[in-house]
């Protein structure tokens, strides 16, 4: 076989270094179309291909062709450097003449396949061509990755300062797809990301699933952190699982899509890999400001109610400000605040609570919640869906966050917060409502106790009545304010007799029960206290002479027979209007003076 005469090489060689100094914008492929074009004019043969070695994805890629259309090359196949490779592994139907001739360069590297078709004797031996193919071929190679690697790193400069300008996941993530298809605009993208996202819906966001039978690639990228390569079910599409990873963890996974034949250099898949990591700590650094945003806004909400709370708020004050609170932040359609009394069954709901837990309804309900929390020392409860947990219980209500009010480690009651829809609260809202309701127990407790002590001062403590200092204050109040008033002073019939014949215990019981008595004849408005021993006394705001007579009369005669030893009673009565406006001491010295007109007229009865 003849070899290629040095004149012909010497011209391959010129036209090699022409296009290499033309200063033409040639792009990688163009320039290797046109020599493999002139190549195959020089060497008189029928067709030409050439196929360049990707090391990184170990195949042939035909990266140019001259001849007839209808070729029948293959377009990219798999291969290993050290196979050996056929005619009829790159074309279909390769013609007996057709030769392939390897490329390499100085350093003996392998650089793919020079196919020649056709052409017979006419074929020179073309291994010097080769060769000097083979060191223009990888200085090609070399200018052109130099040349990606540049324009690589101003992408990805320009795209690192973009996403770490902004700390908002939205900015953060459009940065990141449309860097992606600026650059590779042939590709398909999605982000699977590991949590719900809640902005725009413009970006090709999907959630991860979590499940190797189903989504092995996605989630092994997601739980290694290293990019995953799969084909499609058709073998047509490679997918790539690029993970966005930060320092702190891996925040989803990018999904790159493309046809099998389209070239994927191991620089592409550098650029998209370091462009990921850079987008999974930009989003990183956004969820972290994010959070640390939403930490101090709860601080601020605790600190806020706290100091509200501190400040000597009534109980009913408290448990509307704590429901405000929660309805205002978490959305809750019914809120309940329950008291709980030692051992005891009863429990408390304490007004502010919404009406559902009024409902006999509920009960049942809140006889389940008290079981969890008295028998077995329960800790705060978070259900998304209650009905799947407990379908005999029919309520209407799906989401269910349940907090005790603990102090001094015991169990003082609870709050819960209800809603239809399940799933509707998150678990940092309910370690936000817990916290919330921790720091608001004591105040609730304080403001319980404080209402509790202020009633015992102003109550009398055996008959449950008020004391006769707060009678007086509540008289001088009204005297001054009001048109007209009355005032009723009753005392027991011969309870010396009562206590010397059956003790004292049984006059302490009897006195119980005619303070009872009186409890049920008073009125909304009327307040009723011990005036002293066995007296007892009722003040009637706004109450005219008629009223007040008609008490003392109705009060003489539930009393008389109705108590166990039977006692009757004497009343004094006292009224007064806005013409002649008394002194609470001239109201209760005219009443007294009525009194014991009605012991000496002979008793069980009233005077005026």
């Amino acid at each position: 076989m003849e070899r290629l005469m040095d004149s012909n090489l010497e011209q391959a060689k010129l036209y090699f270094y022409q296009l290499l100094v033309s200063g033409e914008s040639y792009t990688y492929r163009e320039i290797l179309a046109l020599i493999t074009d002139k190549l195959k004019n020089l060497l008189q043969a029928d067709c030409m291909a050439l196929y360049i070695y990707d090391e990184w994805q170990q195949r042939l890629d035909r990266i140019s062709y001259a001849g007839p259309r209808q070729s029948g090359f293959c377009q990219s196949i798999s291969y290993l450097s050290q196979e050996i490779c056929m005619p009829e592994l790159l074309r279909e139907s390769p013609h007996t003449l057709d030769r392939i001739v390897p490329l390499q360069h100085h350093d003996e590297q392998f650089l793919g396949f020079l196919y020649l078709g056709g052409g017979g004797e006419r074929i020179p031996d073309c291994r010097q061509l080769a060769f000097e193919i083979g060191n223009f071929v990888n200085r090609l190679i070399h200018l052109q990755s130099i040349k990606e690697n540049e324009q690589h790193a101003i992408q990805l400069y320009e795209a690192t300062t973009n996403l770490h300008a902004s700390i908002d996941m939205h900015d953060v993530l459009s940065v990141l797809i449309t860097t992606l298809q600026r650059t590779y605009p042939q590709f398909a993208y999605a982000l699977l990301l590991a949590q719900d996202y809640h902005g725009d819906t413009d970006l090709p966001i999907k959630n991860l699933v979590y499940d190797y039978s189903v989504h092995e690639a996605s989630t092994k990228a997601y739980m290694t952190g290293e990019v995953q390569v799969e084909m499609s079910g058709e073998g047509q599409v490679v997918n790539h699982y690029v993970p966005l990873n930060g320092k702190q963890g891996i925040y989803g996974v990018l999904h790159v899509s493309l046809p099998k034949e389209m070239r994927y250099t191991k620089a592409d898949h550098d650029f998209i890999t370091k462009l990921a990591d850079s987008a999974g700590n930009a989003l990183e650094n956004a969820r972290l400001y994010q959070h640390s945003k939403k930490l101090i806004s709860d601080l601020q909400l605790i600190n806020e109610t706290s100091k509200k709370l501190n400040a000597n708020l009534r109980l009913t004050d408290t448990i509307t400000l704590m429901h405000q609170q929660i309805r205002d932040t978490f959305g809750g359609e019914e809120i309940g605040f329950i008291l709980y009394k030692g051992d005891q069954d009863a429990d408390t709901v304490l007004d502010g609570s919404t009406s559902f837990f009024f409902d006999e309804e509920s009960k049942p309900f809140l006889d389940l919640v008290a079981h969890h929390y008295r028998d077995n020392s329960g800790e705060a409860m978070f259900i998304s869906n209650f009905q799947e947990r407990y379908p005999e219980m029919q309520i209407p209500f799906r989401s269910l966050l349940v907090i005790p009010m603990i102090r001094s480690e015991q169990l003082q009651g609870v709050v819960l917060v209800l809603h239809r829809s399940p799933s509707f609260f998150t678990f940092e809202s309910f370690r936000l409502i817990e916290s919330l309701v921790q720091h608001s127990s004591l105040s609730i407790v304080n403001s319980m106790l404080q209402e509790k002590l202020e009633k015992l001062v102003i109550t009398d403590y055996l008959t449950n009545l008020c004391s006769r200092s707060y009678l007086d204050e509540r008289m001088r109040e009204h005297i001054q304010k009001d048109a007209q008033g009355g005032f009723i002073l009753i005392d027991i019939d011969d309870f010396k007799k009562v206590n010397d014949t059956y003790g004292h215990n049984t006059g302490d019981y009897l006195l119980i029960q005619v303070s009872n008595l009186v409890k049920d004849a008073m009125g909304s408005a009327d307040v009723a206290a011990r005036w002293g021993g066995e007296e007892l006394a009722i003040y009637m705001p706004h109450a005219s002479s008629a009223q007040v007579l008609s008490k003392a009369e109705h009060l003489v005669k539930s009393i008389a027979g109705s108590t166990r030893p039977a006692v009757t009673v004497s009343c004094g009565v006292s009224t007064w209007t806005d013409t002649d406006r008394p002194t609470v001491h001239q109201l209760f010295s005219k009443a007294d003076s009525k009194l014991y007109d009605a012991k000496r007229l002979g008793k069980n009865r009233y005077c005026i």
